[in-house]
């Protein structure tokens, strides 16, 4: 018999005859007295395992009976054609179980149970094929942008998480103990990537970055998956936002053509393909239009609600749920962010952009400062020590040319594409200020 293991969606009734080797967890088992029906789900499907009495041996049929939900079973068996929804049966020959306990800790396929208490049985939970599709749905997003970076001339990199320097400043910063050295587990990978456009030119890393923050809302993390971009030789921002463009339109093509199934398990719209190029709005405007309605910002910062209420307003008014805003002022934009003129003045607009996605920021980017002098005072604006940012700022002496970079929230986009209710479901384990295991 052929040992290779087949899926759900690799059998037919076509097959009937056919011997072949099946592998799952039991969903369901429905005892019959003489006949038993074992539901068994693999990660593409379910199939219908059928044990008889008489037509089994004696050893399957007692064994069978036994059986806990969820336990694993592989089988080896003979496919006929039968009247079930999937057309087909499948016939045992030889069936090895590893057991499950009983009860199990949680409700696998009625989706009842919380989802803080489904996370510690994450294991258990992407059994579940709806659960699945989520993580199913971001490995094809990750894939259709790793295609279209490579298929653009970028350069896939990789760089450290723990470094000696904080990239965005501020105090919301994993502080480690690197073998008697204080070091710090990255916030992005802005250094490391700006000094490679700096010689590949074009460059795209795909990791983990960390914030240090006490919040518990449904949209932050204290971990998360960043899907980050730079380019050089770039004079403003419109480079980037056309790249963004390119991108999110292939991912969303992608996510269309091949993850339908996924949607239809969640039960949810397809996203529409959006046209280009995407709204456009200044800081100022944004700004405007949110005092109209009376929402406040937090600081100078647009809040979550601004933001909802933002891609209301652009849903409404261009029929798209894509849209950037642009020129954020200095004060709360990070050191390296070039400015429209060299002014200490913390309302002086920058060149920068944010990517809002279903009223939630989804990316966030700028043209870079790349000239020496103006960086190292840029540095002292926002009460960093100059001195402390060693290779990186050496770097800087020695031609790096003009440039400029995004950095994609990959869970909070697919929470945003899916419509889900909390960016943990959009993540395996999740890491925020209350959990650090499973």
């Amino acid at each position: 018999m052929n040992k290779i293991k087949f899926f759900a969606n690799e059998i037919s009734p076509d097959m009937e005859g056919q011997h072949v080797r099946v592998a799952g967890w039991i969903k369901s088992v429905r005892d019959l007295g003489k006949i038993v029906f074992v539901i068994l789900t693999d990660r593409e499907g379910e199939l219908q395992i059928t044990f008889k009495k008489g037509v089994v041996s004696d050893e399957l049929f007692s064994k069978i009976k036994k059986v806990n939900l969820l336990s694993a079973m592989i089988v080896e068996g003979v496919v006929k054609k039968a009247k079930t929804k999937y057309g087909y049966e499948i016939i045992p020959e030889k069936v090895e179980i590893i057991p499950a306990e009983a009860p199990l800790p949680i409700d696998v396929f009625s989706g009842k149970t919380e989802l803080s208490k489904r996370i510690n049985f994450r294991t258990l939970d992407v059994r579940n094929r709806n659960i699945a599709a989520i993580f199913r749905l971001k490995s094809l997003i990750i894939k259709a942008a790793r295609d279209w970076f490579y298929q653009n001339g970028f350069v896939e990199i990789n760089t450290p998480v723990i470094g000696l320097y904080v990239a965005e400043g501020g105090a919301n910063v994993f502080e480690v103990d690197y073998f008697g050295r204080k070091a710090y587990l990255r916030q992005s990978p802005q250094l490391y990537k700006q000094l490679m456009a700096g010689a590949f030119e074009k460059v795209f890393e795909l990791g983990p970055a960390f914030r240090a923050e006490q919040s518990y809302t449904i949209r932050h993390l204290t971990e998360f998956l960043s899907l980050d971009a730079e380019i050089a030789w770039i004079d403003d921002i419109d480079p980037l936002l056309d790249v963004l463009e390119k991108l999110m339109i292939h991912i969303v093509k992608t996510v269309r053509n091949e993850g339908k199934i996924y949607f239809e398990l969640l039960e949810k719209e397809l996203p529409q393909i959006p046209d280009r190029p995407f709204p456009v709005m200044s800081y100022e405007e944004a700004v405007r239009i949110l005092k109209a309605a009376k929402i406040p910002l937090e600081g100078k910062e647009i809040p979550h609600i601004g933001e909802k209420y933002l891609g209301d307003y652009i849903k409404k008014k261009y029929d798209t749920e894509f849209f950037f805003i642009t020129d954020f002022p200095w004060e709360i934009r990070p050191f390296y962010t070039m400015k429209y003129e060299d002014s200490p003045n913390p309302s002086t607009p920058t060149k920068s952009m944010d990517l809002l996605y279903k009223g939630m920021e989804i990316a966030t980017g700028s043209q870079r400062e790349h000239r020496f002098n103006l960086l190292v005072k840029q540095m002292r604006e926002k009460g960093l020590t100059p001195e402390k940012f060693g290779y990186y700022l050496e770097a800087f002496k020695y031609g790096m040319p003009p440039h400029g970079g995004f950095g994609i929230g990959v869970d909070r986009l697919v929470m945003q594409m899916l419509d889900l209710s909390n960016i943990r479901e959009a993540v395996l384990f999740p890491r925020d200020p209350e959990r650090l295991e499973p």
